[in-house]
Protein backbone atom coordinates (compact mmCIF):
# COMPACT_ATOMS: atom_id res chain seq x y z
CA UNK A 1 0.00 0.00 0.00
CA UNK A 2 2.84 2.41 1.08
CA UNK A 3 4.92 1.12 -2.39
CA UNK A 4 1.53 2.05 -4.33
CA UNK A 5 1.35 5.38 -2.60
CA UNK A 6 4.73 6.42 -3.10
CA UNK A 7 4.57 5.35 -6.63
CA UNK A 8 1.78 7.84 -7.23
CA UNK A 9 3.50 10.43 -5.86
CA UNK A 10 6.11 9.92 -7.89
CA UNK A 11 3.96 9.56 -10.75
CA UNK A 12 2.86 13.20 -10.08
CA UNK A 13 5.79 14.71 -9.34
CA UNK A 14 6.47 13.99 -12.45
CA UNK A 15 3.26 15.44 -14.25
CA UNK A 16 4.43 18.50 -12.14
CA UNK A 17 7.25 18.84 -13.30
CA UNK A 18 6.83 18.21 -16.70
CA UNK A 19 3.66 20.96 -16.45
CA UNK A 20 6.45 23.25 -14.94
CA UNK A 21 8.76 23.36 -17.67
CA UNK A 22 5.84 23.13 -20.44
CA UNK A 23 4.47 26.34 -18.79
CA UNK A 24 5.49 28.84 -20.85
CA UNK A 25 4.57 26.84 -24.03
CA UNK A 26 1.23 26.20 -22.35
CA UNK A 27 1.24 29.76 -21.93
CA UNK A 28 1.92 30.83 -25.46
CA UNK A 29 -0.62 28.05 -26.74
CA UNK A 30 -3.20 29.28 -24.25
CA UNK A 31 -2.92 32.62 -25.28
CA UNK A 32 -2.91 32.23 -29.00
CA UNK A 33 -6.07 30.13 -28.33
CA UNK A 34 -7.89 32.79 -26.46
CA UNK A 35 -6.98 35.79 -28.82
CA UNK A 36 -7.72 33.31 -32.12
CA UNK A 37 -11.19 32.20 -30.32
CA UNK A 38 -11.97 35.79 -29.76
CA UNK A 39 -11.02 37.29 -33.56
CA UNK A 40 -13.35 33.95 -34.57
CA UNK A 41 -16.00 34.96 -31.91
CA UNK A 42 -15.88 38.69 -33.25
CA UNK A 43 -16.11 38.69 -37.00
CA UNK A 44 -16.99 35.20 -37.90
CA UNK A 45 -20.39 34.82 -37.76
CA UNK A 46 -20.91 31.67 -39.12
CA UNK A 47 -18.57 29.72 -36.59
CA UNK A 48 -19.20 32.28 -33.14
CA UNK A 49 -19.70 29.16 -31.38
CA UNK A 50 -16.85 27.67 -32.32
CA UNK A 51 -14.82 30.69 -31.64
CA UNK A 52 -16.28 31.03 -28.19
CA UNK A 53 -14.96 27.15 -27.76
CA UNK A 54 -11.67 28.08 -28.15
CA UNK A 55 -11.75 30.52 -26.34
CA UNK A 56 -12.64 28.37 -23.47
CA UNK A 57 -10.19 25.96 -24.22
CA UNK A 58 -7.40 28.78 -24.76
CA UNK A 59 -8.00 30.16 -20.80
CA UNK A 60 -7.86 26.55 -19.79
CA UNK A 61 -4.88 26.56 -20.59
CA UNK A 62 -3.64 29.62 -19.09
CA UNK A 63 -4.93 28.60 -16.23
CA UNK A 64 -3.25 25.40 -16.05
CA UNK A 65 0.06 27.19 -16.77
CA UNK A 66 -0.21 29.49 -13.90
CA UNK A 67 -1.38 26.92 -11.39
CA UNK A 68 2.49 25.07 -12.67
CA UNK A 69 4.20 27.97 -12.35
CA UNK A 70 3.01 29.18 -9.13
CA UNK A 71 6.94 29.46 -8.18
CA UNK A 72 8.12 30.97 -10.98
CA UNK A 73 5.46 34.08 -10.91
CA UNK A 74 5.60 34.62 -7.13
CA UNK A 75 9.56 35.00 -7.77
CA UNK A 76 9.04 37.14 -10.67
CA UNK A 77 6.57 39.41 -9.41
CA UNK A 78 8.51 39.68 -5.61
CA UNK A 79 11.10 41.59 -7.49
CA UNK A 80 11.40 44.91 -8.75
CA UNK A 81 10.43 44.17 -12.36
CA UNK A 82 7.59 41.83 -11.15
CA UNK A 83 6.17 45.26 -9.04
CA UNK A 84 6.79 46.84 -12.65
CA UNK A 85 5.04 44.38 -14.57
CA UNK A 86 1.95 44.41 -12.15
CA UNK A 87 1.74 47.97 -12.01
CA UNK A 88 1.91 48.09 -16.12
CA UNK A 89 -1.18 45.08 -16.35
CA UNK A 90 -3.23 47.31 -13.93
CA UNK A 91 -2.80 49.99 -15.99
CA UNK A 92 -3.10 48.46 -19.15
CA UNK A 93 -6.25 46.93 -17.74
CA UNK A 94 -7.72 49.95 -16.80
CA UNK A 95 -7.47 51.51 -19.85
CA UNK A 96 -8.84 48.69 -21.62
CA UNK A 97 -11.52 48.39 -19.34
CA UNK A 98 -12.27 52.53 -19.52
CA UNK A 99 -12.17 52.10 -23.34
CA UNK A 100 -14.40 49.23 -23.25
CA UNK A 101 -16.77 51.47 -20.83
CA UNK A 102 -16.56 54.38 -23.33
CA UNK A 103 -17.65 52.26 -26.41
CA UNK A 104 -20.38 50.92 -24.27
CA UNK A 105 -21.77 54.09 -23.43
CA UNK A 106 -21.26 55.82 -26.77
CA UNK A 107 -23.00 52.08 -28.49
CA UNK A 108 -25.78 53.59 -26.94
CA UNK A 109 -25.58 57.12 -26.79
CA UNK A 110 -24.94 57.56 -30.58
CA UNK A 111 -23.70 61.20 -31.49
CA UNK A 112 -23.11 62.35 -35.03
CA UNK A 113 -21.94 65.74 -36.54
CA UNK A 114 -22.00 66.54 -40.49
CA UNK A 115 -19.68 69.02 -40.76
CA UNK A 116 -19.78 68.99 -44.82
CA UNK A 117 -20.51 72.37 -45.97
CA UNK A 118 -23.57 71.18 -47.93
CA UNK A 119 -25.05 68.80 -44.75
CA UNK A 120 -24.96 66.10 -47.82
CA UNK A 121 -24.89 63.22 -45.07
CA UNK A 122 -27.38 64.56 -43.01
CA UNK A 123 -31.29 63.93 -42.90
CA UNK A 124 -33.92 66.23 -44.31
CA UNK A 125 -35.82 67.58 -41.93
CA UNK A 126 -39.05 65.85 -43.47
CA UNK A 127 -37.62 62.23 -43.05
CA UNK A 128 -36.56 63.22 -39.45
CA UNK A 129 -40.56 64.05 -38.78
CA UNK A 130 -41.78 61.10 -40.51
CA UNK A 131 -39.30 58.94 -38.28
CA UNK A 132 -40.16 60.68 -35.11
CA UNK A 133 -44.13 60.00 -35.78
CA UNK A 134 -43.95 56.41 -36.63
CA UNK A 135 -47.63 55.70 -35.87
CA UNK A 136 -45.87 51.26 -35.41
CA UNK A 137 -42.65 49.34 -35.57
CA UNK A 138 -41.49 49.04 -39.10
CA UNK A 139 -38.62 46.76 -40.14
CA UNK A 140 -36.70 46.61 -43.05
CA UNK A 141 -35.00 43.87 -44.79
CA UNK A 142 -32.65 44.06 -47.73
CA UNK A 143 -31.72 41.20 -49.98
CA UNK A 144 -28.32 42.37 -51.29
CA UNK A 145 -25.77 39.51 -52.51
CA UNK A 146 -22.03 40.43 -50.91
CA UNK A 147 -19.94 39.06 -53.50
CA UNK A 148 -22.08 41.39 -56.41
CA UNK A 149 -19.51 44.30 -57.16
CA UNK A 150 -22.51 45.96 -59.14
CA UNK A 151 -24.67 46.47 -55.95
CA UNK A 152 -21.81 47.43 -53.78
CA UNK A 153 -22.23 50.85 -53.77
CA UNK A 154 -26.21 50.87 -53.68
CA UNK A 155 -25.38 48.29 -50.22
CA UNK A 156 -23.37 50.73 -48.69
CA UNK A 157 -25.79 53.20 -49.29
CA UNK A 158 -28.58 51.20 -47.96
CA UNK A 159 -26.53 50.72 -44.95
CA UNK A 160 -25.75 54.51 -44.16
CA UNK A 161 -28.83 55.57 -44.82
CA UNK A 162 -31.11 52.56 -42.31
CA UNK A 163 -29.02 53.11 -39.73
CA UNK A 164 -29.38 57.20 -39.73
CA UNK A 165 -33.29 56.27 -39.83
CA UNK A 166 -32.65 53.49 -37.24
CA UNK A 167 -31.22 55.94 -35.12
CA UNK A 168 -33.24 59.13 -35.84
CA UNK A 169 -36.87 57.21 -35.21
CA UNK A 170 -35.35 55.51 -31.74
CA UNK A 171 -35.26 52.34 -33.00
CA UNK A 172 -39.06 51.93 -33.96
CA UNK A 173 -37.30 51.18 -37.55
CA UNK A 174 -35.48 48.41 -37.88
CA UNK A 175 -33.27 46.76 -40.71
CA UNK A 176 -31.61 44.09 -41.55
CA UNK A 177 -29.27 42.59 -44.14
CA UNK A 178 -30.18 39.15 -45.82
CA UNK A 179 -27.84 37.46 -48.85
CA UNK A 180 -30.55 35.54 -50.85
CA UNK A 181 -28.15 32.75 -52.24
CA UNK A 182 -26.83 31.82 -48.68
CA UNK A 183 -30.52 32.54 -46.91
CA UNK A 184 -32.74 31.25 -49.84
CA UNK A 185 -35.65 30.12 -47.30
CA UNK A 186 -35.81 34.31 -45.92
CA UNK A 187 -35.97 35.43 -49.55
CA UNK A 188 -38.78 32.88 -50.36
CA UNK A 189 -40.98 33.65 -47.32
CA UNK A 190 -41.07 36.95 -48.73
CA UNK A 191 -41.68 35.67 -52.58
CA UNK A 192 -38.49 37.46 -53.60
CA UNK A 193 -36.94 36.67 -56.66
CA UNK A 194 -35.37 39.79 -58.02
CA UNK A 195 -32.05 41.40 -56.34
CA UNK A 196 -31.31 43.34 -54.61
CA UNK A 197 -34.22 44.61 -53.00
CA UNK A 198 -36.01 45.86 -49.66
CA UNK A 199 -38.94 44.91 -48.06
CA UNK A 200 -40.20 47.04 -45.89
CA UNK A 201 -43.09 45.42 -43.01
CA UNK A 202 -45.32 47.47 -40.53
CA UNK A 203 -45.16 45.50 -37.32
CA UNK A 204 -48.44 45.62 -36.25
CA UNK A 205 -50.85 45.73 -39.50
CA UNK A 206 -48.31 43.04 -41.62
CA UNK A 207 -48.81 45.29 -44.55
CA UNK A 208 -45.67 44.98 -46.35
CA UNK A 209 -43.83 46.89 -49.72
CA UNK A 210 -41.11 46.07 -51.71
CA UNK A 211 -38.50 48.88 -53.21
CA UNK A 212 -36.37 47.54 -55.70
CA UNK A 213 -32.55 48.78 -56.17
CA UNK A 214 -31.69 50.60 -57.51
CA UNK A 215 -32.17 53.81 -57.37
CA UNK A 216 -32.38 54.29 -54.22
CA UNK A 217 -32.16 57.71 -51.92
CA UNK A 218 -33.60 59.10 -48.79
CA UNK A 219 -36.86 60.05 -50.17
CA UNK A 220 -37.17 56.46 -51.70
CA UNK A 221 -37.24 54.86 -47.89
CA UNK A 222 -39.14 57.97 -46.55
CA UNK A 223 -41.63 57.55 -49.45
CA UNK A 224 -41.93 53.32 -48.67
CA UNK A 225 -42.48 53.99 -44.73
CA UNK A 226 -45.20 56.45 -45.36
CA UNK A 227 -46.94 53.59 -47.65
CA UNK A 228 -46.38 50.81 -45.40
CA UNK A 229 -47.59 52.61 -42.09
CA UNK A 230 -50.85 53.90 -44.07
CA UNK A 231 -49.86 57.61 -43.53
CA UNK A 232 -51.87 59.66 -46.18
CA UNK A 233 -49.88 61.49 -48.41
CA UNK A 234 -50.80 65.08 -49.63
CA UNK A 235 -51.19 65.74 -53.42
CA UNK A 236 -49.60 68.59 -54.91
CA UNK A 237 -50.96 69.00 -58.91
CA UNK A 238 -49.63 71.30 -61.19
CA UNK A 239 -52.13 72.78 -64.16
CA UNK A 240 -50.92 71.98 -67.61
CA UNK A 241 -52.66 72.44 -70.81
CA UNK A 242 -51.48 76.76 -71.38
CA UNK A 243 -47.98 76.87 -72.02
CA UNK A 244 -46.79 75.84 -68.02
CA UNK A 245 -43.48 74.98 -66.97
CA UNK A 246 -42.73 70.88 -67.97
CA UNK A 247 -42.54 68.87 -64.68
CA UNK A 248 -41.11 65.63 -66.92
CA UNK A 249 -38.24 68.05 -68.38
CA UNK A 250 -35.08 67.11 -66.32
CA UNK A 251 -33.04 69.02 -68.99
CA UNK A 252 -30.70 71.61 -66.70
CA UNK A 253 -29.95 73.89 -69.60
CA UNK A 254 -33.71 74.41 -71.15
CA UNK A 255 -35.36 77.04 -69.08
CA UNK A 256 -39.11 75.37 -69.76
CA UNK A 257 -38.48 72.59 -67.40
CA UNK A 258 -39.16 72.22 -63.72
CA UNK A 259 -38.39 68.60 -63.21
CA UNK A 260 -36.09 69.62 -60.36
CA UNK A 261 -38.95 72.08 -58.70
CA UNK A 262 -40.93 68.99 -58.96
CA UNK A 263 -38.83 66.59 -57.89
CA UNK A 264 -38.39 69.13 -54.42
CA UNK A 265 -42.16 68.59 -54.07
CA UNK A 266 -41.39 65.00 -54.03
CA UNK A 267 -38.67 64.75 -51.69
CA UNK A 268 -40.86 66.94 -49.51
CA UNK A 269 -43.24 63.64 -49.34
CA UNK A 270 -45.56 65.25 -51.41
CA UNK A 271 -47.56 63.29 -54.43
CA UNK A 272 -47.17 65.20 -57.82
CA UNK A 273 -49.01 65.05 -60.91
CA UNK A 274 -49.93 66.83 -63.45
CA UNK A 275 -53.31 68.41 -64.01
CA UNK A 276 -55.50 68.91 -67.17
CA UNK A 277 -58.71 70.54 -66.75
CA UNK A 278 -59.69 70.30 -69.68
CA UNK A 279 -59.72 66.76 -69.47
CA UNK A 280 -60.95 66.18 -65.41
CA UNK A 281 -63.85 69.30 -65.78
CA UNK A 282 -62.86 70.00 -62.09
CA UNK A 283 -60.05 69.82 -59.44
CA UNK A 284 -59.41 66.22 -58.21
CA UNK A 285 -60.70 66.37 -54.28
CA UNK A 286 -57.56 64.70 -53.12
CA UNK A 287 -55.69 68.27 -54.10
CA UNK A 288 -53.60 69.93 -51.11
CA UNK A 289 -52.28 72.43 -53.36
CA UNK A 290 -52.48 73.69 -56.89
CA UNK A 291 -49.44 75.05 -58.81
CA UNK A 292 -49.97 77.40 -62.07
CA UNK A 293 -46.03 77.45 -63.24
CA UNK A 294 -45.79 79.80 -65.52
CA UNK A 295 -48.79 80.06 -68.04
CA UNK A 296 -48.26 81.57 -71.90
CA UNK A 297 -51.74 81.00 -72.92
CA UNK A 298 -55.48 81.52 -71.55
CA UNK A 299 -57.93 79.31 -70.71
CA UNK A 300 -60.97 78.17 -71.45
CA UNK A 301 -63.53 78.86 -69.87
CA UNK A 302 -64.52 75.46 -68.11
CA UNK A 303 -61.55 75.60 -67.22
CA UNK A 304 -61.43 79.08 -65.57
CA UNK A 305 -64.96 78.45 -63.63
CA UNK A 306 -63.79 75.00 -62.61
CA UNK A 307 -60.14 76.78 -61.36
CA UNK A 308 -61.78 79.83 -59.97
CA UNK A 309 -65.12 77.78 -58.36
CA UNK A 310 -62.37 75.55 -56.26
CA UNK A 311 -60.07 78.28 -55.06
CA UNK A 312 -63.03 80.19 -53.83
CA UNK A 313 -64.46 77.26 -52.00
CA UNK A 314 -61.38 76.98 -49.83
CA UNK A 315 -58.55 75.69 -52.40
CA UNK A 316 -54.95 76.61 -52.00
CA UNK A 317 -53.32 77.35 -55.11
CA UNK A 318 -49.72 78.64 -56.08
CA UNK A 319 -49.09 81.15 -58.84
CA UNK A 320 -45.64 81.92 -60.50
CA UNK A 321 -46.29 84.55 -63.33
CA UNK A 322 -44.43 85.59 -65.96
CA UNK A 323 -45.16 88.97 -67.64
CA UNK A 324 -47.10 89.29 -70.15
CA UNK A 325 -49.75 87.25 -67.73
CA UNK A 326 -52.35 85.69 -69.33
CA UNK A 327 -55.86 87.50 -69.38
CA UNK A 328 -57.09 84.56 -67.42
CA UNK A 329 -54.93 83.86 -65.37
CA UNK A 330 -54.94 87.87 -64.18
CA UNK A 331 -58.72 87.46 -63.89
CA UNK A 332 -58.45 84.67 -61.35
CA UNK A 333 -56.81 87.01 -58.77
CA UNK A 334 -58.85 90.22 -59.47
CA UNK A 335 -61.80 88.74 -57.06
CA UNK A 336 -58.84 88.32 -54.24
CA UNK A 337 -57.76 92.29 -54.91
CA UNK A 338 -54.61 91.78 -56.81
CA UNK A 339 -53.16 93.15 -60.26
CA UNK A 340 -50.64 91.62 -62.25
CA UNK A 341 -49.56 92.91 -65.60
CA UNK A 342 -47.48 93.57 -68.62
CA UNK A 343 -44.92 95.92 -66.73
CA UNK A 344 -41.31 94.33 -65.72
CA UNK A 345 -39.39 95.11 -63.42
CA UNK A 346 -35.74 96.96 -63.16
CA UNK A 347 -33.72 97.13 -60.51
CA UNK A 348 -30.53 98.97 -60.18
CA UNK A 349 -29.99 98.94 -56.24
CA UNK A 350 -29.85 94.84 -56.41
CA UNK A 351 -29.53 92.85 -59.42
CA UNK A 352 -27.54 90.09 -61.52
CA UNK A 353 -24.44 92.04 -62.74
CA UNK A 354 -25.15 92.81 -66.49
CA UNK A 355 -28.65 92.47 -66.03
CA UNK A 356 -30.94 94.60 -64.38
CA UNK A 357 -34.23 93.21 -65.08
CA UNK A 358 -32.74 90.06 -62.85
CA UNK A 359 -33.77 91.58 -59.58
CA UNK A 360 -31.45 89.70 -56.80
CA UNK A 361 -33.95 89.48 -53.42
CA UNK A 362 -31.23 89.67 -50.79
CA UNK A 363 -31.60 89.41 -46.82
CA UNK A 364 -32.92 92.32 -46.34
CA UNK A 365 -35.31 92.75 -48.75
CA UNK A 366 -37.26 89.78 -47.30
CA UNK A 367 -40.35 91.34 -44.78
CA UNK A 368 -38.89 89.95 -41.46
CA UNK A 369 -41.14 87.45 -39.41
CA UNK A 370 -42.59 85.54 -42.31
CA UNK A 371 -41.62 81.45 -41.84
CA UNK A 372 -41.47 80.62 -45.69
CA UNK A 373 -38.23 83.63 -46.18
CA UNK A 374 -37.04 83.46 -42.38
CA UNK A 375 -33.78 81.18 -43.43
CA UNK A 376 -33.59 81.85 -47.04
CA UNK A 377 -30.35 83.71 -48.49
CA UNK A 378 -30.34 85.34 -52.17
CA UNK A 379 -33.00 84.58 -54.55
CA UNK A 380 -32.77 85.70 -58.45
CA UNK A 381 -35.84 86.74 -59.78
CA UNK A 382 -35.52 87.41 -63.81
CA UNK A 383 -37.74 89.31 -65.64
CA UNK A 384 -40.06 89.39 -63.09
CA UNK A 385 -43.50 91.50 -62.96
CA UNK A 386 -45.13 93.62 -60.03
CA UNK A 387 -47.62 91.57 -57.49
CA UNK A 388 -49.78 95.37 -56.45
CA UNK A 389 -52.58 95.09 -54.16
CA UNK A 390 -55.65 96.80 -56.59
CA UNK A 391 -57.25 98.02 -53.43
CA UNK A 392 -56.13 101.26 -51.20
CA UNK A 393 -54.93 99.95 -47.91
CA UNK A 394 -58.51 101.30 -45.83
CA UNK A 395 -60.41 99.92 -48.26
CA UNK A 396 -59.26 96.31 -47.72
CA UNK A 397 -61.54 94.67 -46.21
CA UNK A 398 -60.77 92.90 -42.57
CA UNK A 399 -61.78 89.00 -44.20
CA UNK A 400 -58.72 89.36 -46.37
CA UNK A 401 -55.00 89.39 -45.05
CA UNK A 402 -52.21 90.12 -47.68
CA UNK A 403 -48.48 89.28 -46.60
CA UNK A 404 -45.46 90.76 -48.50
CA UNK A 405 -42.62 88.40 -48.66
CA UNK A 406 -40.19 89.77 -50.91
CA UNK A 407 -39.64 93.44 -52.37
CA UNK A 408 -37.52 94.57 -54.83
CA UNK A 409 -35.27 98.12 -53.49
CA UNK A 410 -35.87 102.10 -53.66
CA UNK A 411 -33.51 102.09 -56.84
CA UNK A 412 -36.32 99.77 -58.67
CA UNK A 413 -38.71 100.75 -60.78
CA UNK A 414 -41.81 98.80 -63.73
CA UNK A 415 -41.59 99.73 -66.84
CA UNK A 416 -43.25 98.63 -70.31
CA UNK A 417 -40.75 99.38 -72.42
CA UNK A 418 -39.22 95.13 -72.72
CA UNK A 419 -35.48 96.73 -73.78
CA UNK A 420 -34.79 99.72 -72.24
CA UNK A 421 -32.98 99.31 -68.75
CA UNK A 422 -32.94 103.34 -67.83
CA UNK A 423 -35.24 104.90 -65.93
CA UNK A 424 -37.63 107.61 -67.85
CA UNK A 425 -40.51 109.00 -66.11
CA UNK A 426 -42.05 110.46 -69.32
CA UNK A 427 -42.06 106.96 -70.54
CA UNK A 428 -44.62 106.02 -67.85
CA UNK A 429 -41.87 103.92 -65.66
CA UNK A 430 -42.50 104.34 -61.52
CA UNK A 431 -40.06 103.89 -58.91
CA UNK A 432 -40.51 101.53 -56.46
CA UNK A 433 -39.98 98.89 -54.34
CA UNK A 434 -41.93 96.85 -55.71
CA UNK A 435 -43.32 93.29 -53.87
CA UNK A 436 -42.51 90.37 -56.10
CA UNK A 437 -44.55 87.49 -53.88
CA UNK A 438 -46.90 87.77 -50.94
CA UNK A 439 -49.57 85.50 -49.65
CA UNK A 440 -53.39 86.10 -49.40
CA UNK A 441 -54.97 84.21 -46.52
CA UNK A 442 -59.13 85.20 -46.92
CA UNK A 443 -62.48 84.20 -45.76
CA UNK A 444 -63.93 85.54 -49.27
CA UNK A 445 -63.86 87.63 -52.58
CA UNK A 446 -63.02 91.33 -51.65
CA UNK A 447 -66.63 92.70 -53.07
CA UNK A 448 -68.97 90.14 -51.05
CA UNK A 449 -69.05 90.55 -47.33
CA UNK A 450 -68.71 87.00 -45.02
CA UNK A 451 -68.81 86.28 -42.21
CA UNK A 452 -64.96 86.27 -40.10
CA UNK A 453 -63.52 85.72 -37.24
CA UNK A 454 -60.07 86.08 -36.09
CA UNK A 455 -58.82 82.56 -34.08
CA UNK A 456 -57.23 82.98 -30.13
CA UNK A 457 -53.76 84.26 -31.14
CA UNK A 458 -55.02 87.20 -34.08
CA UNK A 459 -52.48 85.39 -36.56
CA UNK A 460 -55.28 83.61 -38.76
CA UNK A 461 -58.81 83.52 -39.72
CA UNK A 462 -61.71 81.39 -39.09
CA UNK A 463 -64.08 81.47 -41.97
CA UNK A 464 -68.18 80.65 -41.72
CA UNK A 465 -69.66 79.23 -44.69
CA UNK A 466 -73.43 78.37 -44.73
CA UNK A 467 -73.30 74.74 -43.55
CA UNK A 468 -70.62 75.93 -40.38
CA UNK A 469 -66.76 76.37 -40.44
CA UNK A 470 -65.58 77.10 -43.81
CA UNK A 471 -61.75 76.21 -44.50
CA UNK A 472 -59.82 79.84 -45.95
CA UNK A 473 -58.60 80.40 -48.88
CA UNK A 474 -54.70 80.23 -49.16
CA UNK A 475 -52.65 81.85 -52.22
CA UNK A 476 -49.28 82.22 -52.76
CA UNK A 477 -48.50 84.99 -55.52
CA UNK A 478 -44.89 85.16 -57.30
CA UNK A 479 -44.14 87.78 -60.00
CA UNK A 480 -42.33 85.19 -61.85
CA UNK A 481 -41.43 81.72 -62.46
CA UNK A 482 -37.94 81.12 -64.14
CA UNK A 483 -36.58 80.96 -60.30
CA UNK A 484 -37.85 77.68 -59.50
CA UNK A 485 -37.19 76.42 -63.07
CA UNK A 486 -34.29 73.73 -63.83
CA UNK A 487 -32.04 76.58 -64.76
CA UNK A 488 -32.29 78.45 -61.60
CA UNK A 489 -33.42 75.77 -59.22
CA UNK A 490 -29.83 75.06 -58.02
CA UNK A 491 -29.27 78.90 -57.34
CA UNK A 492 -28.90 80.07 -53.86
CA UNK A 493 -32.14 79.36 -51.76
CA UNK A 494 -33.85 79.58 -55.15
CA UNK A 495 -35.84 76.20 -54.84
CA UNK A 496 -35.98 76.77 -51.01
CA UNK A 497 -38.46 79.54 -51.45
CA UNK A 498 -40.71 77.55 -53.65
CA UNK A 499 -40.74 74.52 -51.71
CA UNK A 500 -41.17 76.79 -48.51
CA UNK A 501 -44.34 77.81 -50.31
CA UNK A 502 -45.89 74.81 -51.11
CA UNK A 503 -45.00 73.74 -47.13
CA UNK A 504 -47.00 76.81 -45.92
CA UNK A 505 -50.09 76.40 -48.41
CA UNK A 506 -50.44 72.81 -47.39
CA UNK A 507 -49.97 73.97 -43.21
CA UNK A 508 -47.33 71.70 -43.21
CA UNK A 509 -44.97 74.86 -41.11
CA UNK A 510 -42.68 72.37 -39.86
CA UNK A 511 -41.19 71.30 -43.06
CA UNK A 512 -40.32 75.02 -43.94
CA UNK A 513 -36.73 75.09 -43.95
CA UNK A 514 -33.59 74.94 -46.15
CA UNK A 515 -33.17 72.02 -47.39
CA UNK A 516 -29.69 69.68 -48.09
CA UNK A 517 -27.70 70.28 -51.18
CA UNK A 518 -26.88 67.92 -53.95
CA UNK A 519 -23.73 65.83 -53.02
CA UNK A 520 -20.98 68.44 -53.97
CA UNK A 521 -17.62 66.97 -54.82
CA UNK A 522 -14.52 69.62 -54.08
CA UNK A 523 -11.50 68.73 -56.51
CA UNK A 524 -8.39 70.65 -55.24
CA UNK A 525 -6.63 72.35 -58.26
CA UNK A 526 -3.18 73.44 -58.25
CA UNK A 527 -0.72 74.26 -60.38
CA UNK A 528 2.73 72.72 -60.87
CA UNK A 529 4.78 74.69 -58.62
CA UNK A 530 2.08 74.18 -56.10
CA UNK A 531 2.02 70.16 -56.21
CA UNK A 532 6.03 70.18 -56.24
CA UNK A 533 6.25 72.40 -53.27
CA UNK A 534 3.05 69.52 -51.23
CA UNK A 535 5.29 66.95 -52.54
CA UNK A 536 7.98 68.07 -51.43
CA UNK A 537 7.46 69.20 -47.89
CA UNK A 538 5.89 66.20 -47.34
CA UNK A 539 8.82 64.80 -48.11
CA UNK A 540 11.17 66.10 -46.00
CA UNK A 541 10.38 69.43 -44.52
CA UNK A 542 8.29 67.36 -42.24
CA UNK A 543 11.01 64.19 -41.62
CA UNK A 544 13.88 67.00 -41.21
CA UNK A 545 11.69 68.84 -38.26
CA UNK A 546 10.87 65.74 -36.75
CA UNK A 547 15.00 64.54 -36.51
CA UNK A 548 15.99 68.61 -35.27
CA UNK A 549 13.81 68.06 -32.85
CA UNK A 550 15.06 64.23 -31.71
CA UNK A 551 18.58 65.86 -31.71
CA UNK A 552 17.68 69.03 -29.62
CA UNK A 553 16.37 66.25 -27.26
CA UNK A 554 18.77 64.05 -27.83
CA UNK A 555 21.84 67.19 -26.93
CA UNK A 556 19.87 68.31 -23.71
CA UNK A 557 19.86 65.14 -22.38
CA UNK A 558 23.18 64.17 -23.07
Amino acid sequence: MAQENTQQTSSWARIKSVLSAAALLLSIIGAVALVGGGALWLWADDIRDFGLGVMGVGLAILIVAAIFSTVNIKDALSGQRGRFAINAIVMIVAFVGIVVFINFISYFNVGRTDTTASKQFSLALQSVQVLENLNQDVHATAFFIPNKVETAADRLLADDLMFEFERRSGRAFTYEFIDPESDPSTAAQFQMTQFPAIVFQARDTGQGVVLNVPPLSEQDLTSMLLIVTGAEQKQVYFLTGHGERDIINSDPDDPSGFAFAARGVVNDSYGVSPLNLAQTGSVPEDAAVVVIAGPTRNMALVEFDALDSWIKDGGRAIFLLDPPVPNSFRALLEPWGLAVGDTTLVDAGSSLFGDARSPLIQSGQYIEGIPITRDLDTTLLPRSTPIEVALAPEKIPPWVQYTPLAQTTTLSWKTSDPTRDTFDPEAGDVLGPYVVALTVHACGVVDVEVDWTLVPGGRSLGCAGSEGTKTPTTLVVFGDSDFAANSFAAYSTNLDFFLNSVNFATEDFGLISIRPKPFAFRELVVTSQEFDFIRFSSWFLLPSAVGLTSVLVWWRRR
